[in-house]
């Protein structure tokens, strides 16, 4: 397989938006295939301010919510907004979306239930396509002057097998953040199969992308002192049913996540991940949490061999990595995420077989 046929992108948390265009117009230039901004007003700007600044200011990539939720937004709000970017930005957009993560706990509110999240999805899309919607026991349809109806293609993040089944029967693909060990993989995938066919559509239609941490350093050791791989707050959001935890682990899996809805913690600490690293081995989990990561560790020739195993091994070869760097995540220098942007983009996807 030729490196053209890869498919990624660099997930970055945004600071000001001068200073994050620059990011976002280096991401489109140099050939990476999605751009996009988080959703946390009580962290980021606002990320349909940000989009429409991407759609003006990028050419070739696509642009995707990373991620917004049924919550914050009623959803002729949000349908709105990608009606008005797709006359900026046709024909590029998807709209990632989740239950909510720090959008919706640095408020105090929990993450949606799966049943509204559902229902948003399928309630955007219908107005995006100018059909008539009952949301809240109304019954409406948009009347926007001079609107041309498209289909809005959905990708739902998902971080557990129920999320994920409620995908694949209504969404157009996922990005997955469940594991990445063979049976790992191979459990997401029979998910999938099983949501499109209940649904009555091709599994095959269904487009999946993969999501975890890439870190860059001057060996794999140095890296893997940074980073697990991956991001294991998963494994607590919600129920921790289905998703392959020993029952040894689970409490101290609570103890491992239990700062996990902290912004002081999670985005403003400088080494994040280095702490998440020595807590799991200190509670005895991190050969676990190791054995189920991608292990995207080491110089850009370690990476691109191991991108090339898993891709080989396991098919997989579209990818929305987390980069934050050494630096904060929200707040880190330019310089290093511009350094990892082309690292990604200029001196891995030519390894990439």
């Amino acid at each position: 397989m030729a490196a053209s046929d890869w498919k990624l992108s660099v997930m970055m948390g945004h600071g000001s938006v001068k200073r994050a265009l620059q990011l976002w117009r280096r991401c489109d230039e140099i050939g990476l295939d999605v751009v996009g901004a988080a959703d946390s007003q009580n962290l980021m700007r606002e990320i349909y301010v940000c989009l429409t600044a991407v759609a003006l200011s990028t050419k070739r990539a696509r642009i995707m919510s990373y991620a917004t939720n049924p919550v914050t937004r009623h959803p002729s709000v949000t349908a709105g907004a990608f009606v008005a970017m797709n006359e900026l930005a046709p024909g590029r957009l998807m709209m990632g979306i989740g239950t909510g993560d720090s959008a919706l706990w640095s408020m105090g509110r929990k993450p949606a239930k799966l049943a509204l999240l559902r229902s948003y999805i399928e309630t955007v899309k219908a107005l995006c396509a100018g059909d008539y919607v009952t949301w809240d026991g109304n019954r409406f349809k948009p009347a926007w002057a001079h609107f041309e109806p498209f289909d809005l293609p959905v990708y739902v993040m998902c971080s557990g097998p129920k999320i994920l089944r409620m995908a694949a029967e209504v969404a157009d693909g996922a990005v997955i953040h469940m594991g990445f060990a063979p049976e790992d993989i191979a459990h997401a995938r029979s998910i999938v199969e099983e949501g499109r066919r209940a649904a009555g559509k091709d599994p095959k239609t269904f487009d999946i992308w993969w999501n975890a941490h890439i870190v860059f350093d001057e060996s794999y050791a140095a890296a893997a002192r940074r980073s697990i791989g991956w991001l294991p707050s998963w494994l607590t959001m919600g129920s921790m049913d289905g998703k392959g935890i020993p029952d040894q682990y689970k409490e101290k899996l609570k103890q491992l996540n239990a700062d996990t809805h902290s912004l002081a913690s999670v985005y403003r600490s400088k080494n994040r991940e280095e702490i998440v690293v020595e807590r799991a081995k200190e509670l005895g989990l991190y050969d676990w949490l190791l054995s189920r990561s991608p292990r995207l560790f080491g110089t850009t020739a370690d990476v691109a061999e191991r991108m090339n195993d898993l891709k080989r091994t396991l098919d997989l070869k579209q990818w929305i990595f987390f980069a934050w760097g050494k630096g904060e995540r929200t707040g880190g220098e330019d310089a290093e995420r511009l350094e990892m942007i082309d690292r990604v983009g200029l001196e891995l996807r030519p390894l990439l077989a």
